[in-house]
C-alpha cells in the first residue's frame, strides 16, 4: 500500500497490521511505524482512505518507484519545485504522467523498436498454445493494445526474435488462435453491450465495419464459422460478440487469463461469470 499523504510504502498482513514500512527508499523504524499505523483498542486501521493506494498490479510498480524517487529527492531539499509540493500532489502528478505515456503510445513505440530489451521469451508458450488447438480447445486473444503493437509483440513471441517486414506481414502467430481481438477497451468490453465490432485487415491494419451479432445470426447455420472465415482479427466489440464467435452459451465455459486484477480478473468473474486463471511466478 502507498500512503501518498506521508510518502510511505506499507506491507500489511491479512489482519491489517503493518509489518514493514518505508519512507521513499528508507526503512521506517519499528517505533515510528507503530506510532503512525498502530491500532487502538476501539479502532482498527482500514487503509481505505483516499490517500491510501493499493499496489496490486505490476503496472503500479512503475508509479511506486517514481514516487519513491521523488520522495527521496524532496527530502534531501534544494530541488526547487518539489520543495513547494506535498507528497499527495507529487503522487497525483506521477499518475497523470504515467497515464499520458500509455495514451500517447511512447511506451509501446519503444518496446516495438527493441522488443528483445523488454519482452521475456518463454520456450513453453508456443507449444502450450499449439497443444490447446490440437486438443480441440478454442483459444482467443483479447487485448487493449491496437493491431500495430500486437503484431510486433506476437511476432516476436512466435519467432523468438524481431522479424523483418515480409515475415511480419504473414502474422503466422495467428494460427495459434481461433480469433484475436485488439483495442478491446477493457473493462468497458465486459460491461457495455453496445460497443461496435470492426474487422481488422492484418496486412495494413485498416478497419471494416461489421454488423456483429446481427451479421452472425443472418449467416444462419454455422454462422460463427462463416463469420470468422472472412477474417478472424477484430477491434473493439463487447463480450456478446466474443461469446457468439466462440459459440458458448454460458460464461463458465470460458477460462480467461488476465494480467490486471480489476480490469481483467474481477470484472470478467463478477460481471460475466468467466473462470479465471492466475499465472504466478515461482
Amino acid at each position: 500500500i502507498i500512503d501518498t499523504q506521508r510518502g510511505n510504502f506499507l506491507k500489511i498482513d491479512r489482519h491489517k497490521y503493518v509489518r514493514v514500512a518505508y519512507h521513499g527508499f528508507d526503512c521506517i523504524s519499528s517505533t515510528t511505524r507503530k506510532h503512525l499505523y498502530s491500532r487502538t483498542f476501539n479502532k482498527v486501521p482500514s487503509f481505505t482512505e483516499k490517500h491510501f493506494v493499493n499496489m496490486d498490479t505490476l503496472f503500479q510498480l512503475v508509479d511506486a518507484h517514481l514516487f519513491a524517487s521523488l520522495v527521496e529527492l524532496k527530502d534531501k531539499g534544494g530541488s526547487g519545485v518539489l520543495d513547494e509540493k506535498t507528497y499527495e500532489e507529487m503522487y497525483r502528478q506521477v499518475r497523470e504522467c504515467v497515464d499520458l505515456c500509455h495514451r500517447d503510445g511512447v511506451i509501446k513505440d519503444t518496446v516495438a523498436e527493441r522488443p528483445e530489451d523488454f519482452i521475456v521469451l518463454d520456450k513453453g508458450l508456443i507449444p502450450m498454445l499449439k497443444s490447446y488447438r490440437d486438443s480441440g480447445v478454442k483459444v482467443f486473444l483479447l487485448t487493449n493494445s491496437y493491431w500495430e503493437y500486437t503484431s510486433v509483440a506476437m511476432n516476436y513471441l512466435y519467432h523468438g526474435r524481431k522479424v523483418e517486414d515480409d515475415l511480419k506481414l504473414k502474422n503466422e502467430w495467428l494460427e495459434l488462435f481461433d480469433l484475436a481481438i485488439v483495442g478491446s477497451c477493457k473493462p468497458a468490453y465486459m460491461i457495455d453491450p453496445y460497443l461496435n465490432l470492426f474487422r481488422v485487415n492484418p496486412k495494413d491494419g485498416s478497419l471494416l465495419n461489421t454488423d456483429g451479432l446481427f451479421e452472425i445470426e443472418a449467416l444462419g447455420k454455422n454462422g460463427a464459422a462463416k463469420f470468422l472465415s472472412q477474417g478472424k482479427v477484430f477491434q473493439g466489440g463487447n463480450w456478446r460478440h466474443l461469446q457468439a464467435m466462440l459459440e458458448t452459451e454460458a460464461g463458465e465455459e470460458i477460462l480467461y487469463v488476465g494480467d490486471h486484477l480489476y480490469a481483467d480478473v474481477l470484472r470478467s468473474k463478477r460481471t460475466l461469470g468467466w473462470r479465471s486463471a492466475f499465472v504466478v511466478p515461482e
